[in-house]
């Protein structure tokens, strides 16, 4: 007697998924037509607010965890309806939407500037309560889609006008591929010191990078849960409780590091002389990319500024002062026309943009003049240590403005030869 062949039954999860369905993170099969349908924090969220009273935390963590299940586009690649993360879409929407509504009226361009950095402030605060997911793309993501958004108003509106000359369409052009390029190389090496828990005995520090004379040296062994860590640093370089200048050390919760190093709790990584977390380029700027960040900044403002002034001679009567500076004079009739206003709206955006990156570049400049970073300029506020709130006392790297900067461009002080501390 011959047995019946056994017949199992497809399972939910080995179905295949049409190009609008998706498995959420119940591990349900759901629709995307049904992303508005049945969100108990949302609803939660709303009765709390008509009862006035305060929203709990977790159910805001709930609500942004559904969001993010949710926000998917059709796929037509066999595996269903692709998920894609909120805090980078949501910039590529709202910029030129922004945009696009200012150009209604004066009224509306002002409300629209106001709401624009409002937004950015409780989209990021919302995205930070999600605890472990504290890096996020938002900023980055903002910050691409603002350059571009920009450039192609001007390439396909103020070119259109047949007022600016070629040379400076290719300036324009050339100068934000410049920019990109020192983004991508500041980016690319932030010299992350990687920390490994093996025992071994690492070499001495180099001295070019932590501007520390070799004296006693001193092997130190530290015992983490099974693990041993030997390193072995100078003595000048072991942190110091009793030190009365600054220095930005801290050991993450792991084991002591150079001077000049510092650990971000974002990258979760020791950066080599870590001046600051760039939340709009998502990296740690460090000794390696520190000079290509600051020409980038230098490269963003001219930029903007630069594409701004072409773009308000060109929609605004200009007049030549001195035979030589064409400046904007009659600039009435700009919201006749969707052509001219949203040339004047996007001039103004970077305007403003390129004022809140000037600032931050002059804080730079006076970062660079005394050779210390933002991360050592922060401890030492805190230690009291400052004058004027961005002067460091008694500060052993600075060697005076000039030298400062020399070092700064051309003696490769701050850039590592060791990539390791063990």
């Amino acid at each position: 007697m011959s047995k019946s062949p056994k017949v199992t039954l497809p399972s939910a999860a080995a179905e295949s998924l049409c190009c609008c369905e998706y498995h959420n993170m119940q591990g349900e099969r759901s629709h995307v037509l049904s992303s508005c349908c049945d969100c108990e924090a949302l609803d939660e969220m709303f009765d709390k607010m008509f009862k006035c009273e305060r929203v709990p935390d977790t159910t805001i963590d709930r609500l942004v965890n559904t969001i993010s299940d949710r926000c998917r586009i059709p796929s037509c690649f066999g595996s269903g309806a692709v998920k894609l993360r909120p805090d980078v879409i949501t910039p590529i929407l709202v910029v030129p939407t922004c945009l696009l509504l200012a150009t209604l009226h004066p009224v509306m361009t002002f409300a629209v500037f106001l709401f624009m950095p409002l937004f950015v402030l409780l989209f990021h605060s919302l995205w930070r309560r999600r605890g472990k997911s504290r890096r996020t793309l938002f900023f980055y993501s903002w910050g691409i889609t603002s350059v571009i958004s920009s450039y192609l108003v001007f390439q396909f509106f103020v070119v259109a006008f047949r007022e600016v000359l070629l040379w400076e369409i290719l300036t324009v052009f050339t100068s934000m591929m410049i920019m990109f390029y020192f983004l991508y190389q500041t980016k690319r090496d932030p010299e992350v010191l990687i920390v490994s828990h093996r025992s071994r005995t690492s070499s001495a520090v180099n001295k070019t990078l932590y501007d520390q004379a070799p004296k006693s040296q001193e092997n130190e062994q530290k015992v983490y849960g099974e693990e041993m860590v030997t390193v072995s640093l100078d003595r000048d370089q072991m942190v110091d409780d009793s030190v009365h200048w600054v220095d930005s050390r801290t050991s993450g919760g792991k084991v002591d590091v150079p001077a000049r190093a510092g650990y971000c709790k974002l990258c979760e990584a020791y950066i080599a002389v870590r001046d600051h977390h760039c939340i709009w380029i998502d990296s740690c700027v460090g000794g390696p990319n520190h000079r290509s960040f600051l020409l980038a900044m230098i490269m963003f403002v001219f930029t903007g500024v630069y594409a701004a002034h072409l773009t308000f001679t060109t929609i605004c009567t200009p007049k030549m002062y001195y035979d030589w500076f064409l400046l904007p004079n009659d600039c009435r009739w700009l919201y006749n026309d969707f052509l001219t206003a949203i040339c004047f709206v996007t001039a103004v955006y970077c305007i403003l943009v390129s004022s809140f990156m000037l600032v931050g570049l002059l804080y730079q400049f006076v970062l660079i003049s005394q050779n210390v970073t933002s991360h050592e300029l922060a401890h030492g506020q805190r230690r009291g240590q400052t004058r004027c709130c961005f002067f460091l006392k008694d500060n052993p790297h600075s060697r005076g403005f000039l030298r400062n900067w020399l070092e700064f461009w051309f003696m490769g002080s701050r850039v590592s030869n060791l990539s390791s501390v063990s």
